[in-house]
């Protein structure tokens, strides 16, 4: 499979080279190729699992060290957005290239990379006696819901208080990051009736319907902005894809509008529900055909460490840079809910995530591999 030692580039690129496009996930090949890392690795006491979940899905766990003391877990996910236009790419999005001290491919940066950098570091201790054990995980589906995790946790294969403190290896320039939105996606259903196109009187024009209820989702956004958090600004509200119609000459009988919304801790799930309803009531007023039912896409909590955590201090103590906040989230939350304190740390920018020629650069990943081994070095050790 691979010759070791493999450098933390060499290792990333591998793991590029998987499509673990979600949709649909297909995750299982990359995490049964770390899998057999682990085990080629020989690493006395370890437990390596892979969790399947569902067709061609699958987590990856792996414990080292002392059973039942709680130690450190670094953490990534293997999936990544599709690849999009292949015009855009310069080469390939799953046949990586290293070149000019990038490593470029879909994932390199969000968040393959950050996996690689974790796993040479766990390597490096070996064949050390540890204190406290490390908890390795490589998640499926993190790029929509969070799925792989929440199995995870719903089959029992991570519990409670099961380490001391977490990071995870997403895109921060390796600066740590202690806090983050939340995060609710809805889909709204508008309902019409549908009549030719010559004779619009006859129908209800759903798009059109929609359109107007987008208007005063800007407005709302405005008003959600009037409400700042110290640490994390305002929450933010964008209408991100919007579907409808069948034929160009067919009045629309049903338009589906996506909305995500990015909150603060002070806007529940429930409080940003309960303003699209009130707007939707008001919008009635005037636009007496205006039907529309409104659909939890899925949600996720803030996480919110806190300024003055020790796994905050320690981390700002490593990397040389003061902790930050994020507006987009991660998995840091279901981990906070199990009663572990997380911060998200990794290789590359947020602003390679999503985008065609990704890239990580290589020095930012054996820095990485650097600060993950100083972590096991002070947390476990």
């Amino acid at each position: 499979m691979y010759e070791n030692p493999v450098k933390v580039e060499e290792l990333a690129a591998q793991l590029v080279s998987f499509p673990t496009e979600m949709p649909p996930g297909n995750e299982e090949e990359c995490a049964a190729y770390l899998r057999d890392y682990f085990n080629d690795l020989h690493i006395e006491g370890s437990v390596v699992e892979m969790h399947r979940f569902a067709d061609k899905r699958a987590n990856l766990v792996v414990r080292i060290g002392p059973s039942g003391k709680a130690g450190l877990l670094l953490s990534g996910h293997l999936d990544v957005v599709p690849a999009g236009d292949p015009t855009l790419w310069d080469t390939p999005a799953f046949e990586p290239k290293i070149r000019e001290g990038r490593l470029y491919g879909r994932g390199a940066a969000d968040m393959k990379g950050g996996v690689a950098a974790m796993v040479k570091a766990i390597e490096t201790f070996k064949n050390k006696e540890l204190e406290r054990g490390i908890i390795f995980v490589a998640t499926a589906g993190e790029e929509m819901g969070f799925d792989g995790l929440k199995a995870l946790i719903r089959d029992g294969k991570l519990k409670d208080n099961d380490a001391l403190y977490g990071v995870i290896g997403e895109p921060t320039e390796l600066r740590p990051v202690r806090a983050h939105k939340g995060g609710t996606i809805f889909k709204i259903t508008f309902h019409g009736r549908s009549a030719h196109s010559s004779r619009p009187d006859l129908g209800i024009n759903a798009i059109e319907n929609a359109a107007h209820f987008i208007v005063e989702l800007i407005n709302m956004r405005k008003r959600l902005g009037e409400i700042q958090d110290p640490d994390l600004g305002a929450s933010v509200l964008s209408t991100t894809i919007i579907e409808g119609g069948i034929k160009e000459n067919v009045i629309p009988e049903s338009c589906q509008v996506v909305v995500d919304c990015r909150r603060i801790p002070s806007h529940s799930r429930e409080y940003i529900y309960s303003k699209l309803e009130e707007l939707a009531s008001s919008l009635r007023e005037r636009l007496p055909t205006l039907q529309l039912t409104i659909a939890e896409i899925l949600s996720y909590d803030p996480l919110n460490t806190p300024i003055d955590h020790p796994l905050v201090k320690l981390c700002e103590e490593i990397t040389g840079q003061a902790s930050e906040t994020a507006p987009y989230g991660t998995e840091g939350s279901l981990y906070q809910k199990l009663n572990i304190p997380t911060i998200i740390l990794g290789p590359g920018s947020v602003k390679q995530a999503h985008i065609p020629n990704e890239y990580v650069e290589i020095k930012q990943l054996h820095q990485a591999q650097s600060l993950y081994e100083e972590l096991i070095r002070r947390i476990c050790l």
